[in-house]
């Protein structure tokens, strides 16, 4: 008979829950307060080792780099790894003031450490960091040191450094400041760090530093940064951050037909310790339909989704070209990662929408997979409004996009940039965001259908319309709205087909006209226009078209009813003697 005791996994999973809480504690504490907070803690290196990279990296950040040293000195290979990884390159470029800058830290960090890490994992790494920053002279039998000259350094009296000059390096001080905190000496730190890292090297072991400036002096640096960047590469796509060519994949549309299902992998008791950022967990709070349906998942499965996110906003990040160094980078991100799943959500559920119906499509369906398609509604309305546009009516008549006025201007503008934006109108302090519903992608589509719809009723009155556009010499201030009312104000008055701008007399004979004003009274409480007059445009826009009222109203109704109450508002208490021509920008008039 065999009696399995579970008291060690029960105690060992009982010190990871209390880790947990402990790094959840840290992290929600202000960063000066959770480092104090971290030190603190009855095993202070495991609960750093605890805290995701990206944490730590925004931790260290906010703290600043200088002040989080204690942090740092407890940092794992891995999270320094880490850090290195996102501070010090540009693209495929090493930013070698940034490089200093951290490897300096982490050397004053834990010296020792740092010997072994330079030792087992980064010999050449470090090597060609030298080779770029230091000249490297072996005296030989019959050369006295006096014929050095007085900037080389030595230990031995056989190997002999000095510093390369600083305009050499791949970057500018600016740089470093701009990635690192607070301004600093780029120079004097390149010269602190290598000369306090070779001094040590050299007191370590002696034999290893002679080797290792033999190897410095002859690295090779074309084939060296291809394989450090390969090696980057490895871990950073492991992460997500793929390379661009690959990442910008994101936003490759996607039918439902061709997503691929989950793999479902097997339960795991430790699932809780999973490292997922505890940030990212905090941006999934918010009251939006991608939340809601993950609060309906089983824990194991919500964990595994919060690293799906992570990694799906690293490749979203590279495609973008954006560099996460704070939690605003990341919550802008997040934030877009949030709007489209929500859309690909609700496109792939069955209606009525509910978050358990959503959540059974994420049990299903992988989040990358419900991303693009969610983007692919937007990059639909894009290609639509891409290919519409040259083919315009106003494009013929080499009209400017702002002649479809400040709304329609804006949704066209923003589905034309190279990734389609929702044009919010400041609506949530921004002109122009990411889409974030499917409501968004609703009133685009109708906006960019009124748009295409009324350009086809202007291509249908262009024998109407000609006479009076030949005889503008800047179409600078012509937009749609005063170009339909101007042209229907002569018609109405018995214009010349030719007049396109009114004179103030007839503007006002038209405007008394227009809302039926026969004494100044009339305009004290809120003019409205008369139906007879909007039956009276119709029935010109009819004829001037070739089209039925009812095709008209069934094609633009809203359009002209939302024009007809934006005349409504703006001259509602306005009387025919106070009319100000300068003012007026629905109807083109004489100067």
């Amino acid at each position: 008979m065999t009696i399995t005791n579970h008291a060690p996994s029960t105690a060992i999973q009982q010190a990871i829950d209390k880790l947990h809480q402990q790094r959840e504690k840290a992290l929600s504490l202000p960063a000066p307060d959770a480092m104090n907070f971290i030190l603190d803690a009855p095993q202070p290196a495991a609960l750093v080792h605890s805290i995701s990279e990206t944490d730590l990296l925004f931790l260290v950040l906010d703290i600043g780099p200088d002040d989080a040293m204690p942090l740092l000195s407890l940092a794992s290979n891995s999270q320094w790894e880490f850090i290195l990884d996102m501070q010090v390159w540009k693209h495929d470029r090493i930013e070698y003031p940034a490089l200093t800058r951290w490897m300096n830290l982490r050397f004053l960090a834990d010296p020792e450490r740092f010997l072994q890490w330079v030792k087992q994992d980064a010999t050449e790494f470090v090597e060609l960091y030298l080779f770029k920053n230091v000249q490297i002279r072996f005296r030989e039998p019959d050369e006295d040191p006096s014929d050095f000259p007085d900037d080389f350094m030595t230990l031995d009296n056989t190997i002999y450094y000095r510093l390369l000059p600083e305009s050499e390096m791949q970057a500018t001080t600016e740089t470093i400041a701009e990635n690192s905190g607070p301004e600093v000496d780029t120079n004097e730190e390149r010269y602190s760090f290598i000369t306090q890292f070779l001094n040590r090297l050299y007191s370590d072991d002696p034999i290893y530093f002679m080797n290792f400036m033999q190897e410095t002096g002859t690295v090779l640096p074309a084939e060296t940064e291809e394989e450090t960047y390969r090696l980057h590469s490895v871990r950073m796509a492991e992460k997500g951050f793929l390379p661009f060519e690959e990442a910008v994949g994101v936003y490759q549309p996607i039918t439902p037909e061709k997503m691929s299902r989950r793999y479902k992998a097997p339960h795991h008791e430790d699932i809780t310790t999973s490292s997922a950022s505890l940030y990212m967990s905090e941006l999934l709070t918010a009251n939006d339909l991608l939340t809601a349906a993950l609060k309906q998942l089983e824990q194991d499965l919500y964990l595994e989704l919060q690293a799906e996110i992570a990694s799906l906003a690293n490749q979203i990040a590279v495609a973008d070209q954006i560099r996460i160094e704070s939690r605003d980078d990341l919550k802008v991100v997040v934030q877009k990662i949030i709007g489209y799943l929500g859309i690909g959500l609700e496109l792939l559920s069955a209606p009525p929408i509910r978050p358990d119906r959503c959540a059974a499509v994420i049990q299903e369906r992988l989040l990358a997979d419900i991303f693009r398609v969610g983007y692919g509604a937007a990059l639909e309305l894009k290609w639509q409004a891409q290919q519409w546009t040259p083919r315009s009516w106003a494009a013929s008549q080499k009209l400017p996009l702002n002649f479809w006025g400040e709304a329609w201007l804006g949704v066209l503008g923003g589905l034309l940039l190279k990734k389609p934006l929702y044009f919010d109108n400041y609506q949530t302090g921004v002109l122009y965001r990411e889409f974030k519903s499917l409501a968004d992608i609703e009133t685009t589509r109708t906006a960019l259908n009124d748009i295409i719809q009324f350009d086809g009723i202007l291509k249908a009155m262009t024998d109407e319309l000609s006479p009076a556009l030949n005889q503008i010499r800047s179409k600078r201030g012509l937009f749609w709205k005063n170009l339909i009312l101007t042209c229907w104000a002569g018609w109405h008055l018995k214009l010349p087909a030719t007049t396109f701008a009114l004179s103030q007399e007839q503007f006002i004979r038209f405007y008394r006209d227009l809302f039926d004003i026969t004494s100044a009274s009339d305009t004290d409480s809120g003019m409205k226009i008369p139906k007879t007059m909007k039956a009276s445009f119709l029935k010109w826009l009819s004829a001037a078209s070739q089209q039925s009222e009812r095709e008209l109203t069934d094609r633009c109704g809203q359009t002209l009813e939302s024009l007809f109450t934006e005349l409504e508002t703006e001259f509602a208490h306005v009387s025919p003697k106070s009319i100000d021509i300068r003012y007026i920008s629905l109807f083109q008039l004489k100067s």
